[in-house]
């Protein structure tokens, strides 16, 4: 248990990180400094102009959600135990918001990479293919979870 506790407190901490750097995106476009303003010619050269700036934020919100889904799952896990049904339902989410963020990550970085004609980096793609295998397996372990659960509920019958 003291290992899903320090993994609880790892969730907590990225979820606060994720909302410093929100906070700082926000304070970044509405106060942008004089470094950061680009003609309206630079922002022609990118697939959405000045609104591409904002494609990756659209896609750290669906991540943004399912840590929270992840963090009350295990806050569940800690007081209540591993096999519930409250773990499955938000275990199951995470899985699937983790998927949904590394689909839509997956295929942004495809279509830079294409726009680009091959000059963009391929590390979005190796970690957009791991955010999609992290969010199958969460979702592979609810089968776990909900498994144990029934058993659980039949030893508890059978005493």
């Amino acid at each position: 248990m003291r290992k899903i506790r320090i993994l609880h407190w790892f969730i907590i901490a990225l979820i606060v990180i994720y909302c410093v750097v929100f906070l700082s995106n926000i304070y970044l476009v509405v106060y942008t400094p004089d470094f950061m303003n680009f003609s309206e010619e630079f922002y022609q050269k990118f697939i959405f102009g000045y609104y591409t700036q904002f494609v990756g934020s659209a896609i750290s919100v669906v991540t943004f959600i399912a840590l929270f889904f992840l963090e009350r799952g295990l806050k569940d896990t800690v007081k209540k135990g591993f096999f519930n049904n409250n773990n499955v339902i938000k275990f199951k989410r995470t899985g699937q918001l983790f998927m949904v963020s590394g689909s839509l990550s997956l295929i942004w970085s495809i279509t830079l990479l294409i726009y680009s004609n091959g000059m963009t980096l391929f590390s979005g793609l190796s970690s957009s293919a791991l955010l999609i295998l992290v969010g199958f397996g969460l979702i592979i372990l609810t089968d776990f979870i909900n498994n144990g659960n029934q058993l659980q509920q039949e030893n508890n019958l059978t005493i």
